[in-house]
């Protein structure tokens, strides 16, 4: 059998949206355009393929509209690796078909069904929830009897993002026995993720206001739009109460015993990428490999050399648990992870990529910021216990939110009855790199003169000495057993995140009553993260010692121990570029255990530089570099690093 090396879908762009407005459809369809297959070494490997549509009828009569693709050839021994696609909510089978396809040309028995209520798929979607999960153990089932195909029933990898990643990892917990998931977008706290404190997501509306041609809902779930509109409490407290339900497994997840690979984008507007980090420590029951940062999908952002990065990752993965006598290793770190960072690529940010190898939340310390007088954000607090500011939160005419959500947010009836407004603090320049990463928490001292609802919206931005700014993430709060003009406080989290603030910028905070933002235009449009709270009242926050926000930072205490790798979780490495050979760009990822001089050169046979890629002082961690020979001849190179005393040397082939 050929090697499995260069037959691997880049799966980390199979992350399929959900429940998305006509304009978001749109872009949500035009984000697979994306997928590719990573490179062959021929034209001339592809097997012939056939495509057999077939039905599965479920334990209650729901059937199940489902496809399969059958290299036509020889299967090795025990037949073909499989790999089952799953779509994103909303969608269908045929979204796949097409990477079903090609992969089936690579020696691999694909499939992919529509999920029931979806595509032509008969039934009631109940919104990703055990039962949907329960169909997956029955397909998976069925499709192990496939061995006159050449299926190979013990060699199954299940992929997909969103809701193509949830149904798996639960149906793992439930006892689904495959050989290993790819579980994106997904964290197993999903369904409260969309409502945490107290806030509904934009996306969560979006998505149950699916039109039957797209999804078909229980009664249950047809009645939460009505719970998202209506005004009182008790229609709150209905939505809160009954969408985890059978949805939420964070609980179950130390019956995984599948290995997987997680992954989350900082940037979701659906879920809390927090959600994915508290899973990798409860999932001791199996192998796990964790990914948080440029995942596309959900309204992430882009990153090319994260792309290039997730290639050989995936392929590793693949080539690991699908053909596992080739001697390949996984990777030592468990925990990658790419931070955000200026420049400023068009609409996205920069990323830098990092490993480490304990959980993330376990190498940060709390760095808190007061909300201070004259728009501070200060390292110390205020000691007026009376000083405030006030965030006006004005709605007239009777606004609802079905005319608010009707001209999204935007538009004469809307401008006309609401009223954004907003306060921000400043912290001053900063004096060295910060690194953000983990969930970020807001103690909040606060008073509203509304009733029964106020809302609190935190936007994170850095700021640059030119005074250009751009949003990071958020956090958002809604206090929905408010009582008018009652003294409280309360501590809450927000959007888990990486990003590193850059010496001599700023970090500045807005505090606002509609959490939208130009930066996030290109998504959410005029909509906001969070639906707003249409009470008309005075929002105020106390400026003292009970009014702060804290930011995880790595080494944020630490520092001088870390710089001498003392408990660094990194080593000195430097891997093999990949792809290699290669035409016309690799990557080349390495790392380091302290802060310290990089340089990476790049020389042809003869000894001649050609090329210096890296060279600056780094802090500890893993990083990649992006190597484009566009310029050169076809032939063999050479990389070196050089870091303190340690140096190291690789060969890579350029094939043009």
């Amino acid at each position: 059998m050929r090697s499995a090396r260069f037959t691997i879908l880049a799966v980390v762009v199979i992350i399929l949206f959900t429940g998305l407005s006509s304009s978001q459809q749109k872009r949500a369809r035009d984000s697979y355009e994306f997928l590719k297959l990573l490179p062959k070494y021929s034209n001339s490997d592809a097997l012939p393929v056939t495509r057999v549509d077939f039905t599965v009828t479920l334990r209650d009569g729901t059937i199940l509209d489902a496809l399969k693709f059958i290299p036509q050839g020889t299967p090795p021994a025990g037949g073909w690796p499989t790999v089952v696609f799953v779509h994103g909510y909303g969608d269908n089978k045929e979204t796949l078909a097409g990477f079903a396809a090609a992969q089936a040309e690579y020696g691999y028995y694909t499939t992919t069904f529509s999920m029931r209520g979806q595509g032509h798929s008969t039934g009631l979607s109940n919104l990703i929830s055990t039962t949907e999960a329960q169909d997956m153990i029955e397909f998976i089932d069925f499709i192990k009897q496939d061995t006159k195909s050449g299926i190979n029933p013990n060699n199954i990898l299940v992929m997909g993002g969103s809701q193509g990643g949830l149904v798996p990892f639960m149906a793992c917990t439930m006892g689904m026995n495959v050989r290993t998931i790819i579980s994106a977008l997904a964290p197993p706290n999903f369904a409260s993720s969309w409502i945490e404190n107290g806030c509904i997501k934009m996306t969560l509306l979006w998505t149950v206001e699916y039109t039957p041609d797209t999804a078909r809902y229980t009664p249950q779930v047809a009645r939460m739009s009505d719970w998202i509109y209506a005004s009182a409490k008790q229609y709150w407290d209905s939505l809160a109460f009954y969408l985890p339900q059978n949805r939420d497994f964070m609980t179950g997840i130390a019956d995984n015993r599948v290995p997987l690979i997680m992954e989350g984008s900082w940037q979701d507007k659906f879920f809390n990428a927090s959600g994915i980090m508290k899973a990798s420590e409860l999932n001791t029951g199996s192998t796990l490999r964790l990914y948080l940062g440029a995942v596309q999908g959900h309204g992430g952002d882009n990153s090319p050399t994260e792309d290039t990065w997730h290639m050989q990752f995936f392929n590793d993965w693949f080539y690991y648990w699908l053909f596992p006598y080739n001697g390949t290793k996984l990777p030592q770190a468990n925990f990658d992870y790419a931070s955000t960072q200026y420049p400023v690529n068009g609409l996205y940010w920069s990323f830098k990529h990092d490993s480490s190898k304990v959980a993330l939340q376990n190498i940060t310390t709390p760095y808190r910021l007061y909300f201070n007088t004259n728009n501070r954000l200060t390292t110390t607090a205020g000691t007026n216990n009376s000083r405030r500011v006030s965030i006006r939160n004005r709605v007239t005419g009777g606004l609802t939110m079905q005319e608010a959500v009707n001209e999204e947010f935007t538009g004469t009836t809307f401008t006309s009855k609401f009223k954004k407004n907003s306060v921000s603090f400043t912290s001053a320049a900063l004096t060295s790199d910060k690194k953000w990463l983990g969930t970020p928490k807001v103690n909040l001292d606060y008073l509203s003169t509304a009733s029964t609802f106020t809302q609190y919206n935190f936007q994170v931005l850095e700021v640059m000495p030119n005074g250009k700014e751009k949003l990071i993430n958020r956090i958002n709060y809604t206090d929905r057993n408010y009582t008018a003009s009652s003294r409280r406080t309360k501590n809450f989290e927000g959007q888990a995140h990486s990003h590193i603030f850059k010496t001599g910028n700023k970090i500045k905070i807005i505090i606002t009553n509609l959490d939208t933002h130009a930066d996030d235009a290109w998504f959410l449009g005029t909509n906001p993260f969070v639906l707003p709270v249409l009470n008309n009242g005075y929002n105020y926050v106390y400026l003292n010692n009970n009014s702060y926000i804290d930011l995880p930072l790595v080494n944020a205490v630490n520092e001088i121990s870390d710089n001498t790798g003392v408990n660094s979780p990194y080593t000195f490495s430097l891997s093999q570029n990949y792809p290699n050979p290669f035409n016309p760009v690799t990557m080349i990822n390495y790392s380091i255990p302290q802060k310290g001089l990089v340089t990476i050169k790049v020389y042809d046979v003869t000894g001649k530089l050609v090329k210096t890629l890296v060279n600056e002082t780094m802090e500890a961690g893993s990083s990649s570099v992006l190597f484009d020979a566009s310029s050169l001849s076809s032939g063999v190179y050479f990389y070196n690093i050089v870091s303190g005393s340690y140096t190291d040397t690789k060969k890579m082939i350029l094939v043009k």
